[in-house]
């Protein structure tokens, strides 16, 4: 039986990350001081948010295509973790929940709108600092700032760099005229049917197969998959997958 290496690494991830929880529920009963936390209360806080998000993550183990629940728990932990004084793993935490967001599709429409929204609540947390200490506050502001943009460099380097990451790309696409990576690419110069560019929209969402897009479009796989082949053939590349790389490089239009 093969095995999906994506699916596989993400559920070890989360699988990890119900562990951590659980170890930090555990110490946050028997031996943490929270004599230096930002906020009062944390005693019963920070136990009650490790057991709960453990059980999410353990939860997502099994189910783990609900991905919005990983980057929720990646913000209470950045919060949790923030205002108690663990401060640059709380950032990390946060920005690297707005980074699976990004990676998940949820950013896509109106992105730069929706990153200002993501990101209100860590600012909101950094405020609690300041009564104790200023230079904190600064600090760990440039920090998140730091690394916020860090993930976006990252993403559009590889956004518009395809070819120099998967050199076999560059001796598989064909001459087909296509827009300088980074731009928007508009399916309708290329002679899709509007049937054909439904089903490939369709199919550059997140973890959507030929399985779905036939219960989608109401039709058969085999049928999805002559579409899918026609439309390869159009874009110059050998197969789906290869597809969905080359389109990772553009804005649909």
């Amino acid at each position: 039986m093969r095995v999906d290496k994506k699916v596989l690494y993400e559920r070890l991830m989360i699988f990890f990350a119900a562990i951590v929880q659980i170890i930090g529920f555990i110490i946050s009963i028997v031996m943490e001081d929270f004599s230096k936390s930002f906020l009062p209360h944390f005693e019963i806080i920070v136990p009650i948010v490790n057991i709960s998000c453990s059980l999410i993550c353990l939860y997502l183990v099994f189910f783990p295509k609900i991905r919005i629940l990983q980057s929720a728990i990646l913000f209470i932990q950045g919060i949790i973790m923030t205002l108690n004084n663990m401060i640059f793993l709380g950032i990390f935490l946060y920005c690297f929940g707005i980074s699976l967001l990004f990676c998940y599709g949820y950013l896509k429409t109106k992105k730069q709108q929706k990153l200002i929204f993501s990101v209100i609540p860590l600012f909101l947390s950094l405020f609690a600092i300041i009564p104790t200490s200023t230079s904190t506050f600064f600090m760990a502001l440039a920090y998140t700032l730091f690394l916020l943009f860090s993930y976006f460099h990252l993403y559009n380097c590889i956004k518009t760099h395809l070819f120099d990451l998967f050199p076999f790309l560059s001796t598989k696409i064909s001459t087909v005229i296509l827009p300088t990576p980074g731009e928007i690419i508009n399916f309708s110069k290329y002679g899709l049917s509007e049937r054909q560019e439904k089903i490939i929209r369709e199919f550059l969402r997140d973890e959507t197969n030929y399985k779905k897009l036939a219960e989608t479009f109401i039709t058969s796989e085999s049928t999805i998959k002559q579409e899918m082949n026609r439309i390869c053939k159009i874009f110059g590349v050998e197969n789906a997958v290869m597809l969905k790389l080359l389109f990772k490089q553009y804005s649909i239009a």
